[in-house]
Order: structure tokens, then sequence, then C-alpha cells
């Protein structure tokens, strides 16, 4: 006998309404977070940044970028987030720099972090950029915490 028949105590046999049904149901839980995320503008929720891997990153950073307070080959990053660009006194910028007008926060350090060439052409910082945009949260959230 076939499943859903009679002998299984159904009087009626499955119909292709029900296996949709029983699709969306076993489907839904999977879909509802793209649901929800298509419902808040289409934008994925950001993932949490990593203090911990963004000081591991900033390791390379600290090369040029002083984790105190004065400058050496680059300047200090103290304090970089809410900063405007290029003024940190004492230090020599690029004219890049000097005429950016930038203040650094998550939304102007990302691009700058990924590809600091095309974001403020002319620049003289020797950085390739970071490709990684988890990686470039995490870096960014450490710098929030250097004050």
């Amino acid at each position: 006998m076939v499943a859903g028949s009679a002998a299984n105590g159904n009087k009626n046999p499955p119909t292709a309404r029900t296996f949709r049904m029983k699709a969306l149901a076993l489907t839904f839980p999977l879909l509802f977070p793209a649901l929800v995320s298509l419902a808040a503008g289409g934008q994925a929720t950001p993932p949490v940044p990593d203090l911990e891997n963004g000081r591991r990153l900033y390791a390379a950073c600290a090369a040029c970028h002083s984790p105190g307070a004065q400058p050496t080959a680059g300047p200090t990053l103290v304090g970089v987030v809410g900063r405007k660009a290029g003024a940190v006194p004492g230090f020599r910028y690029s004219r890049a720099l000097k005429n950016a007008r930038t203040t650094w926060d998550s939304s102007t350090l990302d691009p700058f972090l990924a590809d600091p060439q095309a974001a403020l052409p002319g620049n003289a910082m020797p950085f390739p950029g970071l490709p990684d945009s988890k990686e470039r949260a995490d870096v960014i959230a450490y710098l929030k915490t250097l004050k």
C-alpha cells in the first residue's frame, strides 16, 4: 500500500498540495534569515568584529605606525578614529593626505584599508591593502580602542 492510503488510517491519499505544504514547512526555517535580510533593505548583518584578531593584524601596521603617541615612519594611530586625515602634528604627510577632506571612521577607513591608493590617490603609504572585509572590520574595531 502507498503511504497515506486508507491502510495507514488516512482516508485520502496525499495530494500535490500536501507535498507543497510539507516542502514549505521544511524549507521555511532555511529561508527565514534571507527573508528577514530582504525586509531590512537587503543588507546582511555585518559580522561582529574580533578585537583580538584586529590586534594581531595591527602588528603589521605597527611596523610603521606607532601604538604610542609619537609618529615613527607613519603617523600614530592612537585616536585615529574621529580624527581628520593628515592632522597629526609634527608628521610630514603626502599632499594627498594633507588635502584630504576625510575624517577617519568606519566608513572611510574601510575603503582606505582595502586599497589605500584607490581611496586616496597619491598617498605615500606603501601598503597594498587588506582585501578581506572581515579582517578590515577587525582592524577598525581595534583602532577604535586606541585612545
